[in-house]
């Protein structure tokens, strides 16, 4: 290990040496944005180089003019499909068009020249894409704009369910490769976009936005960080130089399912979702080379999982005063099966209401324009804006208690790049980013409408309201700095530095409603320094710097880089833990505070790929990787609070260290024939330093957990594809994994739910299967037809079931099977058909997507005594009691709707282009 470090180190100094000789102003790394295009010019015939020549980009004005040696290299190319030409005086001039580039790729265009025999003489050629990837080091997969609008995919989580190794969790959490979530990077035109506070990206990226989207889930360079399993890489769409276009599209859909037993009420079309968004783009007259890109979306989204208007708020005070009075007269057998709630008690006009509803407006806009010969600027703003509801199953009758989620976001970019010649750039960017999430029933805390705890039987609640509100705003200005120097033909330099800067703010406040529980209550919130009323705002911030080499020798091609990152918390922990609880300062530990110490890491990563044959290319990589834990474990409880009685208080750690992943991959890629090939990749994940917590007892008698790096785990596993290039009007892509996760815990927060137990779980000892381990998944999708005429196109999936713990009531085994038991396997299927037709010389686009066509009933949770998502285990005493009960039946009781995925979906759209 010390020895590949050392070897990764010295070439990628060497190679910046080699560079800064070449060029004293080296420009230093380029954004993760482009590729490059790359190749000879020679002479018809001869073969002799044509020195002088000059290959342009027709789309751009981007080009390079020929070396010595008959070389060419022109950086810094943004995915897309463009037409090259190159010339020399006294020869024809050859162009081929349909050449595709992609992010961090190289595509080889070679070109021959004739002797100009006729004045003006021009060659035309197709270029074919390579159905091999000879530069590749590592995993990657990638997904343009053309095979966006031709799949059944609305979002871009819809895309990452194809790529290989990628599983979402019971909960909908991504996981990269057997990772936890929350282990991908995020970046959108270059720039880190990841919410390090809670997961995921900061910017709602649309489909409709996207040029190219790329997943790498293998090794990744230098250039990227704050990522243990994989990042996803998007570029958006930039405008037209020469002409203005746009389109509106609509659609509408609606769930329709045979299981309405399940999916109450969505057994009939309806209008459950609708969606329009536009875009516009065309060149900015006034500004040189300026052109501009926006786009904007409103979708609203009914959601399947509804609820029963059965009781009102206005109910809970009258139910809770009738059951108490009722209690003191009723029978044994009423006391024991449930006093049964008069109709007139029950406001509710039982008309149904999502429970899981979600509105969203969002939009982008891009400008991009030269300054000089040499200098050109864009600027790009993003906006999100969503309400939506989170489905609480105790809720199911008491829908009306049900909080409101908001989530805000807004995100500028502002970069200047600075061309010298065809082979460097140094770039400038500058980002500020804030999202803003909160969860609230009612604006005002005080609201007289807020309840106590209702009352509730056999797991609902009758009326009521959801008394927490939270409040998170994370905010970051970003500066960064790259360039990349072509040195020479084989020899490609990057490097940069990247400073950010967090400004982290929550707040989270309970509503107390005092009084009996016949009477209205009364409302307070508890005083500052107390459980139910927190505030922190935290300030930390980071440094990085990276090297990345990449050498193409022949077609050896060796991807070497070096990452450092330094994190500063900027954030206090209590000196002693055990301290007591200082009465005078509410519940707080009575105890100094120091300054969390800074880390700092070094991860060096390398990667090797070589032909074996003329259709064949093994590739070797080898990585570590780094990622500072989440802001919302590290700052939790910054008031450093410790709630009286059994463990209830979980309290962040500043002085938490980054988690670390020691990556391995080999793969191969084998060319089968010119449009189809086979991909084989066996991989292995070594996880150390992963969150988890310890209990601590203080020294007056009280318990609280907190966050420490405690917790490890390993993935590996082997993945093979086939893949037709899509030519002839067919195109399809097949990928199977099997995949091991294991470590010694899914959650971070296993210690203190084990601990709620009586009597607590003991931790594991040993490594177990990972909440996300799915051993078997096989996607493929298939594109048919035209994609200027009618074209047809399918997605499935298969996966065998996630673990689960399964319990056997009356035992006290659990812990020793922990996820020992599978769930059902899960298979779906999506289409979409679609065609283009004129309408008053205008470009219209019909299409009909299905979801889940199927209608299958695919379990991502169980019930634990059974192992199915339908009925848990009960005795025959049990089951007569609950038959019993006078206000829910029994088939009331046992339905888990948000126990299944989504059911049949069916939207029809219509896309105008102009």
């Amino acid at each position: 290990m010390r020895g590949i470090f050392q070897l990764t180190f010295a070439l990628v100094i060497v190679s910046i040496c080699q560079g800064m000789w070449s060029n004293p102003s080296l420009a230093v790394e380029r954004e993760a944005v482009a590729g490059k295009i790359a190749g000879r010019v020679v002479e018809v015939g001869t073969g002799e180089s044509l020195i002088g020549a000059t290959v342009f980009i027709e789309e751009t004005s981007q080009g390079a003019v020929v070396a010595p040696d008959g070389s060419y290299a022109i950086i810094n190319v943004a995915p897309g499909v463009y037409t090259v030409r190159a010339s020399m005086v006294g020869f024809g001039t050859v162009r081929k068009g349909e050449v595709k580039v992609s992010i961090d790729r190289t595509t080889r265009i070679d070109f021959e020249l004739a002797v100009e025999v006729i004045q003006g003489e021009e060659i035309f050629i197709t270029a074919t894409r390579p159905i091999i990837e000879v530069d590749r080091t590592t995993s990657a997969s990638y997904v343009d704009s053309e095979a966006i609008a031709n799949l059944p995919v609305q979002e871009v989580s819809d895309l990452l369910q194809l790529q290989s190794g990628v599983t979402y969790d019971s909960q909908g959490r991504l996981h990269m490769r057997g990772g936890r979530s929350g282990e991908v990077a995020y970046l959108v035109d270059g720039i880190p976009v990841t919410n390090q506070y809670s997961g995921g990206s900061k910017i709602q990226i649309e489909n409709n936005w996207i040029q190219e989207l790329q997943v790498i889930s293998g090794v990744f360079n230098a250039e990227y960080g704050q990522a243990q399993s994989g990042v996803i890489n998007i570029v958006t769409k930039t405008g037209s130089l020469d002409r203005f276009s746009g389109d509106v599209g609509f659609y509408g859909g609606s769930y329709l399912t045979s299981s309405s037993d399940i999916f109450v009420g969505e057994d009939t079309p309806s209008m459950d979702e609708f969606n329009i968004q536009g875009s516009l783009q065309g060149p900015i007259k006034f500004l040189r080379e300026g052109s501009f890109f926006s786009n904007i979306r409103f979708s609203d989204n009914d959601g399947w999982l509804n609820g029963e208007r059965r009781s009102l708020i206005s109910d809970t005070v009258p139910i809770q005063a009738y059951i108490q009075e009722a209690q003191q007269t009723a029978s044994d057998l009423d006391n024991l099966v449930g006093i049964p709630i008069p109709d007139s008690l029950l406001s509710g006009d039982r008309s149904l209401v999502s429970m899981n509803s979600r509105q969203r407006l969002s939009g982008h806009v891009r400008l991009s324009f030269r300054l000089s010969s040499m200098l050109t600027t864009s600027y790009a703003a993003f906006f999100n804006d969503e309400e939506r509801k989170s489905y609480q199953d105790y809720r199911r009758y008491a829908p009306q208690g049900l909080p409101t989620i908001t989530e805000r976001g807004i995100n500028h970019m502002l970069s200047f790049t600075l061309t010298p010649d065809s082979r460097s750039y140094l770039r400038l960017g500058i980002s500020y980013q804030d999202n803003h999430i909160r969860s609230r029933l009612f604006d005002d805390p005080l609201d007289s409408k807020y309840q106590g705890s209702p009352f509730s039987a056999n797991g609902f609640a009758f009326g009521g309201t959801s008394n927490g509100r939270s409040e998170a705003s994370n905010s970051t200005f970003l500066v960064k700095l790259e360039a990349e120097r072509q040195v020479t033909q084989n020899n490609l330099v990057k490097a940069g530095i990247e400073w950010q800067r967090h400004r982290v703010e929550e707040a989270s406040r309970v509503t107390i409603s005092d009084g009996p529980v016949y009477l209205e209550p009364s409302q307070r919130i508890p005083d500052g320094n107390t459980a139910g009323n927190d505030r922190y705002t935290r300030e930390p911030w980071e440094l990085v710097v990276f090297l990345q080499d990449k050498l193409e020798v022949d077609e050896l091609v060796l991807n070497a880089g070096v990452r450092f990152d330094l994190w500063e918390p900027n954030a206090p922990v209590p000196d002693d833990l055990q301290a007591v609880t200082n009465p005078e300062d509410g519940i707080r530990l009575a105890t100094e505070f120091v300054d969390a110490e800074p880390s700092m890491q070094l991860s060096p990563r390398v990667g090797l790929a070589f032909p074996i044959s003329t259709r064949g290319v093994l590739h070797v990589s080898y990585g570590r990787f780094f990622q500072v834990p989440r802001f919302s474990y590290i700052y939790t409880n910054s008031e450093f609070e410790v709630e009286l009685g059994d463990l209830e208080t979980i309290m962040g750690n500043a002085d938490l260290k980054p988690e670390r992943t020691t990556a391995y991959e080999l793969g191969l890629q084998y060319a089968l024939t010119s449009s189809w090939k086979v991909e084989a990749t066996i991989y292995y994940k070594d996880i150390k330093n992963l969150l988890g917590q310890e209990i601590i007892n203080t020294v007056d008698k009280k318990v609280y957990a907190r966050y420490i790096n405690r917790d490890y785990g390993n993935t590996r596993g082997f993945a093979l594809s086939l893949l037709r290039q899509f030519a002839n009007q067919f195109g399809m892509n097949l990928d199977y994994t099997y995949q091991i996760a294991r470590g010694n815990a899914s959650d971070p927060n296993a210690v203190f739910f084990n601990n709620q137990t009586k009597p607590p779980i003991e931790p594991e000892k040993q490594v177990i299967p990972l909440n996300w381990d799915q051993r078997h998944s096989l996607n493929g999708s298939v594109i048919m037809g035209d994609p200027k005429g009618f074209t047809f196109s399918i997605i499935g999936r298969f996966s065998t079931g996630q673990p689960y713990t399964p319990t056997n009531p009356g035992s006290q085994l659990s812990s020793q099977l922990a996820n020992s038991e599978s769930k059902p396997v899960r298979i779906n299927l999506d289409i979409n058909v679609s065609k283009r037709i004129q309408i008053a010389g205008l470009e219209t686009r019909l299409y009909a997507k299905g979801f889940n066509i199927l209608d299958r009933l695919n379990a991502k949770s169980v019930y634990t005594s059974t192992g199915n998502a339908l009925h848990p285990y009960r005795t025959i005493g049990q089951a007569e009691v609950l038959a019993l009960n006078p206000n829910f039946s029994l088939g009331e009781v046992d339905l888990r709707p948000d126990f299944f995925d989504p059911p049949r979906r069916i939207i029809l759209g219509l896309d105008i282009r102009f």
